[in-house]
């Protein structure tokens, strides 16, 4: 079009210079136009070079973003005694459960090291890290029972040297717990044991406790579940989610003193944990992750669910996936098949599952970071999976 528009323009011009001007003047401005088109044409190689610059590197960009493809492999493991069950990822350290918390160094994924291990003396079933700081639960149990229970809180800042902060004596057992901002909510059970050799629950629920100084540490409030049992919880601006009897509750904590009832969702089964992302909770049910809408915190709704291979212990939402565990048990309880899958939860409505892979052990706690999947897998450890082909 700009070489037409030049062409056009000369043809006019000497039209114009044919009939008006004099034969030196004619070449004088034939001159100063060839010399004009010259750079005219110079300009638009320019903008033809630039244009071509740009579509490739529009190209690469959207190279950049195509979703890597799934492929999950097992990078590395570790043998730790106890049962792993919980995971947590910061860094180039992961927390795991067992005898005591174990701090381990993963900067070489097929390598991990323990490099300490937090309350070594205790079993620590379920925990909490935030920051420079590890939440633990503890109960001491003997022939009679229940004997004495709470949390303690340890500072992680030096890994290979983790330091007791202070400890929580609560009246009950510690089952499930978070800490945010200045507050630690955490779900307890007072048992009582029954001639059969069995345990009633007398009564649970959460506790909550100032933590602004973490060495004085100050119960403001509790929310009572009768005899319903601890639980899990989670918790996500101004709510707690609590997972108990196949009910989840939502509780308004904007008054911590006094948490309030909003909503509850009735489950068909029990779930070991969930995950709270966005305006939807993922919850374990049996052999299938149900999504459900939490937009509306008095009426929470199902939105949609997929089935795995087999019954779900936990679940880890990142993004557009959710990983969950799961284990395949015979007539025995035998675990006969382990391992993750990827489920795919762009549409809420009809989340499909992508990939998987086994593993050794019984799947638990699942943390995703990065490239990997780190894995509690009971008597078989820490087991580290690379997620995305090479």
């Amino acid at each position: 079009m700009r070489k037409i528009f030049i062409f056009m323009t000369i043809l006019v011009i000497s039209l114009v210079l044919t009939v008006s001007c004099t034969p030196k003047d004619t070449q004088a401005t034939i001159a100063e136009l060839e010399a004009r088109i010259s750079e005219l044409e110079e300009e638009n190689e320019q903008l033809r070079t630039g244009s071509e610059q740009r579509l490739e590197g529009e190209e690469e960009t959207s190279e950049d973003i195509v979703q890597k493809e799934f492929s999950p492999t097992i990078a590395g493991s570790l043998y730790i005694s106890g049962q792993t069950t919980a995971v947590y990822v910061m860094g180039d350290y992961a927390y795991t459960s067992g005898q005591g918390l174990k701090i381990i160094d993963i900067s070489d994924k097929s390598n991990p090291e323990i490099v300490s291990t937090a309350d070594p003396n205790g079993w620590a079933n379920n925990f909490y890290v935030e920051d420079n700081y590890a939440y633990l639960p503890y109960s001491i149990w003997d022939n009679e029972g229940f004997v004495s229970g709470g949390f303690k809180i340890f500072d992680i800042t030096d890994k290979k040297e983790p330091t007791e902060v202070v400890v929580y004596e609560s009246d009950g057992s510690i089952g499930s717990i978070c800490a945010v901002g200045n507050y630690i909510y955490a779900t307890y059970d007072i048992s009582e044991k029954q001639e059969e050799g069995y345990y009633t629950t007398l009564e649970s629920g959460i506790k909550i406790i100032d933590m602004t100084d973490k060495e004085n540490l100050v119960s403001v409030g509790t929310y009572d579940t009768g005899d319903s049992g601890a639980g899990s919880l989670g918790t996500a601006g101004d709510y707690i989610y609590l997972f108990v009897r196949q009910t989840l509750g939502i509780l308004d904590i904007t008054d911590k003193e006094n948490p309030t009832d909003v909503g509850i969702y009735r489950s068909s089964n029990w779930a070991n944990n969930f995950c709270v992302e966005g305006d939807h909770v993922y919850l374990p049910s049996a052999n299938a992750l149900q999504i459900i809408d939490i937009s509306d915190k008095e009426n929470p709704t199902m939105a949609g669910g997929a089935f795995a291979s087999g019954d779900i212990g936990y679940v880890f939402v990142e993004g557009d996936y959710a990983y969950i565990t799961y284990v395949v048990r015979d007539e025995d309880w035998q675990a006969i098949e382990s391992g993750i899958q990827i489920i795919d939860v762009k549409n809420k409505n009809a989340p499909t599952v992508v990939t998987g892979i086994e593993i050794q052990g019984e799947a638990a706690g699942i943390f995703v970071e990065g490239d990997y999947a780190y894995v509690g897998a009971g008597q078989a450890g820490l087991q580290i999976i690379k997620l995305y082909a090479d």
